[in-house]
Order: structure tokens, then C-alpha cells, then sequence
């Protein structure tokens, strides 16, 4: 390799170097599944633990237990008919039964195939008809959620292909008609035919095999379906783990959910690579119940989005908590304002925090920084990119490579991209597309993946996030991205979390708008909210006049009757969408703040 770190390729003179960077070529990629992996791990570290759950009775299972449990159960799964291909849902809340089932289904070459414990009834429905499972786990009622009237329904049979109902630690729902408790399924006594059929079929299993399911949204309100295979997985987990340098006695605070990317690769996955532990706070994201175990298991690491990052910091238990033995963080799904960043690097104080950037269909993260990167890499970027795979900047329209530096689309190649959306061939082949990397010789097409997010490259090489491309603010034709504004806002001592997207205008097709949150300590120390004016002023230091919000409102405020909390995923994401919605309906109901000013162009 030319650069130990990165290739940055160049054509012709710098002024013309396209934007085009291939990551590291070593470490070579692993040929190899997570029934391996489990094995290794079996064999260097038996005894570690693999997953604890604190609110579980803090349950515990080790390396040798996990190996244990899920050969029981997939034994169990093959002796209720799934075999290799078929779907096994999972509906949870985050349990240590998660890496059980997982791993189950890797041994039987089935689709861990994971549902957002938030859909409403119709999202649930829609998504069990695009996978069609065999077989789904969940739990008849929570600590949050009751699915019993949806249950009836699957008894009906509105799921044709569904066959079977595992009910995890419930009694609240009659177990007949295909349901089953899976503390059942975990007793039973298994036959030896199934013994060694399971284990045929664990030894078929290729790296080139869908291991997972995962649902994002689509633009047209259905699911789409993302397909990832073992190798992008498994290498993808391997990749975070050797620049996270993690050891097989770290323990990672795990409070983001399980059946997304960012829990199960960069949580659990990466863990698995090397013997390390994760533990799981609570069922829900719980900013008292994630400090509670930072103390409790004196985690080394703590990952979460940004808004669960906010939540923590402002608990009332955070000063009283021990955090001594915090080492490293993970702030990922969703954009990184540095003003938040440098909160949690200084308050918790956590001394190494990675930030990146990715997407489900990419496996999980394409970028990444790193321990040595730094400060202002660590604030301003999203890092380099990970091994073994190439990123282009181009315009979203043509697909032609922009120069260096130039913002664009991301277009990524390489391992991690997603083998398909499962059964979704148009959306298929408008995500995944097929043109030449420009630094090649024989020009030969690549196998692209779109990914909807704008960019660029600095001067080092680091990707700079700009947003998506579809949340770009398009006033009087100039591009305005929200990252870079609510970065700004977020840096001022009294808000405490914010979001910025665009509003209707009829003079300049759109205006930038914000709601804030106010931090109250922070208030209550400088007397008060800030007046828009002054907050104006304050973007206005660093960003251009016209990027100053013209519309500004406020979590909670009960005259324009604004809600008192933010519209978010589950992933704990802030949904823009909704917000935008919001931000339609003030300006329908004339609730403009009267101190609006009017930027120039």
C-alpha cells in the first residue's frame, strides 16, 4: 500500500484529483461465519462473559453457555421444521435471548430477521408479509407494550406463512394454536437425528450466506428489507473491533436496540470478535437504568445515538454516578454536533469517542475515526474509511465523479454492502448500481450502493457528512445543509438538544426552521432563554447570514402548543419528518414568532 492508513487516489493533476479513496487492503478479509467465530471464542475464551443483562436479574451467559443454548435451540428450531433460508423474527426488547437466537440461526442458515418493538400494528403486518417468517419470537406483553391484540390476529392466520409463536417468559397469552414457550423449546429433549442434521447444516453454511434482516424506511411508507450476509457482518464487526482496539476485557454498555445495526454489529458483533462482553441496561433506553451499569459492571465503553448521549448527561443521577472505569464511546445513527461531542469527551469525561458514519446497508459503518485522530478530526469528521472498501463523491443525478473536496453523494463498494433488499428487486437495483471506479485501468463496473447521504472529502482524506439529500434545506436555490446549523446551535450554553429542517416559503421556495430544547440548569444560570435575536446572531458568527433560522420555536411551548417531547425511532433517532410536519402546522396557524427576520439573500 502507498498510505499505511488509506489510498487516496489521484487522477491527473491535484486540481483535477476526483473524489475517489479506497480504504486499507489489511488486514485481508475473513472467509469465514459466525458459527466459527463462536467456536474460536469457545475455544480462547470460554468462561468470558458474552452478554449480561441488568434487567434481567442481571443474567449472564459466557461464551461456553452461549454455545450451548444456541445449539439447543436451533436444534429446537429444526424440530419445528426451519431449515436454511427461512425467516425467524425476533419482536423484543433487548434480552440476552437476542444472541441466542442470532446465533441459532447462523448454525441453521436461517434470516435473523429483526422487527422494530415500536411498529405500530399496520408496520408490524407489513413487514411479517415482506419476510414472511416461519417462526417469530416475542413476548405477549412488555414493560412498555402489549402485543395481545395482534397476537390473535396471527393466530387467525393473517400471516399465511407463519407457523409457529414463541413467547418468551409470558404466561398472559394461552399457548395453543402454534404458540409456544420458549423455555420449552430450551428444555426439550432433542433427538439424535436432529443432532447431526443441525450440524450437517451448520457445516454448510458460507460466508456468502444472508445471515439478517433488517427493516429501514422507505420513501413510499413500506419497508424495505435489508438482506446482509455473514461475510459482510462478520467482517464488518471485525473491522470496529481492531480500531476500536477492543479487548477481551472490555465491557461495552449496550442501551441502543438490538434489532438495529449499530446494537447488534458494532455492539454485540464486535464484541464476539474478540472475547469481550456486552451489557444490556435495560429492555428501553433508560438514561438512569445505563449510568446504573456503568457503575454496576464498570463498563469500559458506552455507545448510544446522540439524543441518548443528551438524556444521560442531563440525569439527575449522572453526578453521583461512578464513571471512572469509562475508556472509549461510540456516538453513531445519527448526525454528531461537535458541541455535544465535546460535552461528552470533557463531562462524563469518556477520553476516546468514535464517531462514524454508515448505514444499515452497508452492514452497519463505512467510516470511522480513531483514538490517535486528532481532536478536530474527531469533531468535524466522520473519519476515514474502513478497510476494503472504496467511496466515490458524485452528483446524485448523474453519477459522475465530482472533483476533491466537492460535496455529493456517497456511493460505497466493497464488502459491507447489503446483498439485496430481500424481495424488493426494483428497490434493489436503484440503491445498488453498476459503473466503473474512474482509477481503475480496465474501467470494468463495481457494484455501487447509493446511499442517499451527501458529503465530501477533506484534504486528509476524513468524510465530512453534510446530511441527506433529501433533508436539504433548497432556499432561493442555494443548498443549505441542517448538520452544519444545528452543529452551531448545539454549541450555545442553553440548548440542550435541537433539530433544523425546511418550511414552506413562497418567496424562496423554502426557510431554514429550528425547534430547541432548553437546557434548564443552563437557562436558569443565564437568566433566561435566549431571544431569537440572539440566538440569530449566534449562527450568524460562524455560518452565513442566510443560514440563520428565520422560523424559531421551543419544545414545550404551550402557546403555539408545541409537544413537550421529540418525535423520535426507536433507535432513539429525532424523526424529521415529523418535526417538518410540526413546523407546517405552526406556520399554518399563523404561529410565527414575532421577532422573525427576514435574511437576504
Amino acid at each position: 500500500m502507498a498510505d499505511p492508513q488509506h489510498d487516496i487516489l489521484a487522477t491527473g493533476t491535484p486540481k483535477q484529483r476526483l473524489s475517489v479513496i479506497r480504504g486499507p487492503s489489511e488486514p485481508a478479509l475473513l472467509r469465514c461465519t459466525f458459527n466459527d467465530i463462536l467456536r474460536e471464542r469457545v475455544r480462547q475464551q470460554p468462561d468470558n462473559v458474552a452478554v449480561a443483562s441488568q434487567h434481567q436479574g442481571n443474567a449472564r451467559l459466557t461464551y461456553a453457555e452461549l454455545q450451548q443454548q444456541s445449539n439447543q435451540l436451533a436444534i429446537a428450531l429444526y424440530e419445528l421444521g426451519v431449515r436454511r433460508g427461512d425467516r425467524v423474527a425476533v419482536l423484543l426488547g433487548n434480552r440476552y435471548e437476542y444472541t441466542v437466537i442470532m446465533l441459532a440461526c447462523s448454525k441453521l442458515g436461517a434470516y435473523f430477521t429483526l422487527l422494530n418493538y415500536a411498529y405500530t400494528r399496520a408496520e408490524l403486518l407489513n413487514a411479517l408479509h415482506a419476510a414472511t417468517p416461519r417462526v417469530l419470537f416475542t413476548s405477549a406483553t412488555t414493560s412498555r407494550y402489549d402485543y395481545r391484540s395482534v397476537l390473535a390476529e396471527l393466530r387467525a392466520g393473517v400471516v399465511t406463512r407463519l407457523r409457529h409463536i414463541v413467547l418468551l417468559n409470558d404466561d398472559a397469552f394461552p399457548l395453543e394454536d402454534g404458540f409456544v414457550a420458549y423455555r420449552d423449546l430450551m428444555a426439550q429433549e432433542a433427538s439424535p437425528l436432529s443432532r447431526i442434521r443441525v450440524a450437517e447444516l451448520e457445516n454448510d453454511v458460507s460466508d456468502t450466506d444472508i445471515l439478517n434482516l433488517q427493516f429501514t424506511s422507505g420513501s413510499t411508507g413500506l419497508p424495505k428489507t435489508v438482506a446482509l450476509t455473514q461475510h459482510g457482518m462478520v467482517n464488518s464487526a471485525r473491522y470496529i473491533a481492531l480500531l476500536m482496539q477492543l479487548q477481551p476485557t472490555d465491557v461495552i454498555n449496550v442501551p441502543v436496540p438490538l434489532f438495529h445495526a449499530f446494537g447488534l454489529v458494532i455492539g454485540f458483533c464486535a464484541a464476539v470478535m474478540h472475547g469481550a462482553s456486552i451489557v444490556l441496561p435495560s429492555e428501553y433506553f433508560d438514561a438512569g437504568a445505563t449510568l446504573a451499569a456503568v457503575e454496576r459492571y464498570g463498563c469500559t465503553g458506552l455507545y448510544g445515538v446522540t439524543t441518548m448521549f443528551v438524556d444521560i448527561l442531563s440525569d439527575a443521577r449522572f453526578a453521583t454516578t461512578k464513571r471512572s472505569s469509562l475508556r472509549f464511546g461510540v456516538m453513531a445513527g445519527s448526525a454528531m454536533p461537535n458541541g455535544l461531542l465535546t460535552r461528552v469527551m470533557t463531562k462524563f469525561p469518556i477520553r476516546d469517542i468514535y464517531t462514524n458514519w454508515g448505514m444499515t446497508e452497508l452492514s452497519s459503518i463505512a467510516t470511522m475515526t480513531v483514538a490517535g485522530d486528532p481532536v478536530a478530526k474527531k469533531l468535524n469528521s466522520a473519519g476515514r474509511l474502513l478497510p476494503n472498501f472504496v467511496a466515490k463523491i458524485v452528483d446524485p443525478n448523474t453519477a459522475e465523479t465530482l472533483p476533491w473536496g466537492q460535496r455529493g453523494e456517497i456511493v460505497i463498494s466493497g464488502f459491507g454492502v447489503m446483498h439485496s433488499y430481500y424481495g424488493q428487486p426494483t428497490w434493489t437495483a436503484q440503491a445498488i448500481r453498476y459503473h466503473p471506479d474512474p482509477n481503475e485501468d480496465d474501467a470494468q463496473p463495481r457494484r455501487w450502493m447509493h446511499t442517499g447521504d451527501e458529503g465530501y472529502l477533506d484534504a486528509d482524506g476524513y468524510f465530512v457528512i453534510t446530511g441527506r439529500i433529501k433533508d436539504l434545506i433548497i432556499r432561493g436555490g442555494e443548498n443549505i445543509s441542517p448538520t452544519e446549523i444545528e452543529a452551531r446551535l448545539f454549541k450555545h450554553p442553553a440548548i440542550k438538544q435541537c433539530a433544523v429542517f425546511g418550511v414552506p416559503s413562497a418567496r424562496y421556495g423554502e426557510e431554514v426552521a429550528a425547534i430547541l430544547e432548553l437546557d434548564d440548569a443552563a437557562a436558569a444560570a443565564a437568566a433566561g432563554r435566549p431571544s431569537d435575536a440572539e440566538l440569530r446572531a449566534w449562527v450568524r458568527q460562524d455560518l452565513s447570514r442566510y443560514k440563520a433560522p428565520v422560523y424559531i420555536w421551543w419544545l414545550g411551548d404551550a402557546v403555539n402548543a408545541l409537544p413537550s417531547e421529540w418525535p423520535k425511532t426507536a433507535n432513539g433517532k429525532l424523526k424529521k419528518g415529523d418535526l417538518q410536519k410540526i413546523g407546517k402546522e405552526l406556520l399554518k396557524r399563523g404561529a410565527v414568532p414575532q421577532t422573525q427576520i427576514r435574511p437576504s439573500l
